[in-house]
Parts: C-alpha cells; sequence; structure tokens
C-alpha cells in the first residue's frame, strides 16, 4: 500500500470537490504550474498558502486538517507549520517534547496524555 503524499491528497480532495487546479490555484493566488508542481510532487507547498489552501478545500474537520497539515510537514522535511509557531513560543512544549524523545515514550504514552487532555474533568476532582 502506498503512503499518500501531500500533492496527491490536494489533487484528490480539489477533485472531490469538482475544482479545478486553476480555480484552487486563483483562489489561493498562486500560479497554477506552481499548484501542479506541489500536485505532481516536485515543489514543497510554501506555509504562507496552507491555511488558504485548506480553507479553499474545505477542510475543517480537525482529523482531516491534522492529516493535511502532517503531510505538508512530511514533505517539508518535518517542519510542521502548524505546529511550529506554537512550539517555537511555548517553552514548556519544547521541554516535553525533548523529555518524550529522550525518554523514547510509546505512541501508548503519548495517547494517554492526549486523552488526559481531550477528557472533561470530573467535578469535584
Amino acid at each position: 500500500m502506498n503512503k499518500q503524499s501531500f500533492g496527491s491528497f490536494v489533487r484528490a480532495r480539489r477533485e472531490l470537490l469538482g475544482k479545478s487546479l486553476r480555480s484552487v490555484a486563483g483562489e489561493i493566488d498562486m500560479a497554477p504550474a506552481y499548484l501542479s508542481d506541489i500536485e505532481k510532487g516536485n515543489r514543497w507547498p510554501p506555509v504562507k498558502y496552507l491555511e488558504k489552501l485548506a480553507e479553499v478545500l474545505c477542510i475543517t474537520q480537525e482529523e482531516q486538517l491534522s492529516h493535511f497539515y502532517d503531510l505538508a510537514g512530511e514533505i517539508r522535511e518535518g517542519s510542521y507549520p502548524d505546529l511550529t509557531e506554537y512550539i517555537g513560543k511555548t517553552d514548556i512544549a519544547r521541554v516535553a517534547l525533548r523529555k518524550a524523545r529522550d525518554h523514547n515514550i510509546s505512541e501508548e504514552k503519548w495517547q494517554q496524555f492526549i486523552d488526559k487532555i481531550i477528557t472533561p474533568e470530573k467535578k469535584g476532582d
């Protein structure tokens, strides 16, 4: 099974919406040839276009949006544009990530941490 690329994700989403490459490029103020190169995997998606591209492609669900940014980050060699600013300005997030890396925290431990963050606290706790 081939892993989906950012470009193939963008193309599939654009086609699902019935939008032409030219119309999407116009909506995000990008040259159609550049967007074509992104879809083919020949260019990186510029960070300044990602938010608008997600909007134009109607990517609104958190899971889809995370997938979109993960694919963009992978093509950008691990620079995840939706997280870079937050990590850069939040000292404790950098500390936490380094500790997790240094202690080789498992996926299971990360999931427990995430579950704890998103589970509403019980009254009286």
